[in-house]
């Protein structure tokens, strides 16, 4: 099987959860790389330079023995059931892993700017609305907070979403955490994840793998 995966040069969570899962799981791809002139192209044509298909023009995307497919969700859950990190026996562990994933998609849309929104006050304006009390971010940071909750009370208060064992959930959850906490948000201050303790959980869990830090350690 020649599995490609095409995303730009930077571990954002929707990519980075299908790159980790496929090297956690010893799965072998080509960890495509793409340039803004890449893009372009993209853009131009449905195609990258050497012909591979992206179907939406949007990253990031699959190439499965030619067979190319988007959106995160897809990707990931086909990298899972390769990797072991989804558990495709069990449909209600599935649920819960896409339900993190979809939260996860949610906040990333939340956060993009609308259309149009021009001038770094309006901008800023904009952000920080998102993390005031009833802000759409900080909804969705609650919904995921008790989501982990509810699930960690049934599970013993495991280290994990899912029982004692990684899966795409906290790859996910992980993602999201690092991504706030990196600063290269505009406006979202680092400290915001620092209210919700059941995210930081799993977030300091999953660093704590030999192979999280591997991956880390090799690409970043």
């Amino acid at each position: 099987m020649k599995i490609k995966l095409i995303y730009f040069n930077f571990p954002f969570w929707r990519a980075e959860i299908s790159r980790i899962s496929l090297f956690y799981g010893n799965i072998p791809f080509e960890d495509v790389r793409i340039s803004s002139d890449d893009f372009s192209h993209i853009k131009a044509t449905g195609t990258l330079p050497d012909g591979t298909v992206i179907p939406t023009k949007a990253l990031p995307c699959l190439s499965v023995d030619g067979v190319s497919f988007c959106q995160t969700g897809a990707i990931a859950r086909f990298c899972g059931k390769l990797s072991g990190l989804y558990p495709s026996e069990n449909n209600v562990n599935c649920a819960l892993i896409d339900q993190v994933i979809d939260i996860c998609t949610d906040m990333t849309n939340c956060i993009s700017y609308p259309i149009n929104t021009e001038g770094e006050a309006n901008r800023k304006s904009f952000r920080e609305s998102l993390f005031e009390k009833d802000g759409k971010l900080s909804k969705n940071l609650e919904s995921l907070n008790s989501v982990v909750e509810r699930q960690n009370c049934t599970t013993k208060d495991s280290l994990f979403f899912i029982d004692d064992n990684l899966s795409l959930g906290d790859l996910a959850i992980w993602g999201i955490v690092k991504w706030l906490k990196s600063g290269v948000v505009d406006f979202i201050p680092t400290s915001l994840i620092d209210n919700y303790s059941h995210l930081n959980g799993i977030f300091n869990g999953v660093s704590k793998i030999s192979r999280i830090k591997e991956w880390q350690d090799k690409k970043h």
